[in-house]
């Protein structure tokens, strides 16, 4: 189970520090090293672990494992995005989400009571998997020098702490902020965000009445907001608005804070800023991408596509994010007179797809607007013995990734009745061939439809094409 871990402050001075780790040394340790009662001590415990590179060594591992870490881990919930991130595992390497969704109505009879009563209704369960997907490193050098300093002042050894914990905290929350953005875009880009048109070019308050509409709409039972087509709700206390920091400034807090129907203290914890959806640091993950398959570029296309996102709201279950592991280890290497630490960092890094999750969109772009037709490439034909057909479709390349995603085919009425069994991704199959039915696709809210769809004329690697109705 994943559980928060408590926020502490460094507040003890070097000269606590310095006489807690001797307390916890070995007996060698003590003998060599002096207890201090007064900051002009400090030095004495300098020079006593400068001559000596066994006790130096030994400081140091008890500054890092007894200090430098706890700080470490105390900072892991101490950035923007703290409130989203769902804990630290200690064991397992795999989350499973479970959803159970709500229980279908049937009508009372009284008639049917006998052959009911044991019959066993077994809840609609779904499930999804959350794997450790992010193993990094971030290696730190500590050199003789570095350690001599450290006792040449009262907060000399404090200053080392910061060093350290400066040198891989910014640059991991760093990481982890690139995490979430890659989230969002990736989450926009594959169609995982229901989109929500926003003519902020007409009147920049628009976007503000769409914020309200969809928040409020957010609180009511639906299956459009969510990647998985479930029933579900997301309460305003669970929900959090991204926001590009630009478009942002056009607003007063007190504007968006109305919007969501809060007040404007509790509103500021639910409002995150994001630098831009536009730009995306790949240079970051370059070695990363090189050797592993942790994560992918975020391609030029991708970021063309966000060039229409406003904001984004989403569940705080949306956030799949776990830290799995933050562990530091080290290593003296006697030849250059210097200490190797490696601080390693294990994460979950996804989204639900139960959870709502919402992306506006400046309807001035070319983004948001369904396309006049879709393309399917006939990707199987099977016929068998009986004289059925079936064949699968799959989505042409010419449908924007932002769609991938999302389109279904509909067991509609004309194929009901020419009986057609129809598959929301694609497959088909056709008791009776000679039959052509109308075949529905449809994308959020547009209904699309091949007329007289003639599965004997379909070849494999053929285009079939749905125009929008």
């Amino acid at each position: 189970m994943a559980k928060r871990i408590a926020v502490s402050n460094l507040n003890a001075r070097s000269i606590d520090i310095i006489n807690t780790i001797r307390a916890n040394a070995s007996a060698q340790y003590q003998q060599n090293v002096p207890a201090i009662t007064d900051d002009l001590d400090i030095p004495k415990v300098g020079e006593a672990l400068y001559g000596y590179p066994v006790a130096a060594n030994e400081f140091l591992t008890a500054l890092i494992n007894q200090i430098a870490l706890v700080r470490i881990k105390s900072a892991l919930f101490n950035n923007a995005y703290a409130e989203l991130k769902k804990g630290y595992l200690e064991f397992g390497e795999t989350v499973e989400e479970v959803f159970v969704a709500i229980t279908k109505a049937r009508e009372f009879s009284a008639e049917k009571a006998e052959s009911r009563e044991f019959k066993r209704s077994l809840p609609d369960v779904k499930s999804a998997f959350h794997l450790m997907n992010w193993r990094v490193q971030y290696p730190i050098t500590i050199q003789q020098e570095d350690l001599r300093r450290a006792f040449q002042s009262a907060d000399g050894v404090t200053d080392l702490i910061a060093q350290i914990i400066g040198a891989v905290m910014t640059a991991a929350e760093y990481d982890e902020y690139l995490l979430f953005k890659y989230l969002i875009i990736k989450g926009i880009a594959n169609g995982k965000l229901y989109p929500v048109s926003v003519n902020v070019t007409a009147d920049i308050k628009n976007a503000a009445k769409a914020f309200r509409g969809t928040s409020n709409s957010l609180t009511f039972m639906n299956t459009k907001y969510n990647e998985t087509g479930v029933h579900t709700t997301s309460s305003k206390e669970d929900q959090y608005i991204f926001m590009d920091a630009q478009f942002n400034a056009n607003y007063d807090v007190d504007v968006l804070a109305s919007a969501f129907n809060m007040d404007k203290a509790t509103f500021s914890g639910h409002l995150k800023l994001i630098d831009s959806f536009t730009e995306f640091d790949n240079d970051r993950f370059d070695e990363i991408r090189a050797n592993s398959d942790m994560i992918e570029e975020v391609t030029a296309d991708e970021l063309e596509l966000m060039k229409g996102v406003v904001a984004i709201l989403v569940d705080k279950e949306w956030f799949q994010v776990y830290d799995n592991l933050t562990l530091m280890t080290d290593k003296q290497v006697s030849s250059g007179v210097y200490w190797n630490y490696f601080y390693n960092v294990w994460k979950t890094v996804d989204t639900s797809p139960f959870s709502n999750a919402v992306v506006f969109i400046d309807s001035a772009s070319d983004v948001i607007e369904t396309p006049v037709e879709l393309k399917f490439v006939v990707a199987s034909k099977v016929e068998t013995e009986d004289g059925k057909i079936a064949v699968t479709l799959e989505p042409n390349s010419t449908i924007a990734d932002l769609y991938r995603s999302k389109y279904k085919f509909v067991q509609n009425y004309s194929c009901t009745t020419y009986g057609v069994a129809v598959h929301p991704y694609g497959a088909l199959i056709f008791n009776d061939p000679s039959l052509k039915p109308d075949v529905e696709c449809d994308l959020y809210d547009a209904v699309y439809i091949n007329d007289a769809f003639d599965v004997t004329q379909a070849v494999v690697g053929n285009t079939v094409t749905f125009f929008k109705q």
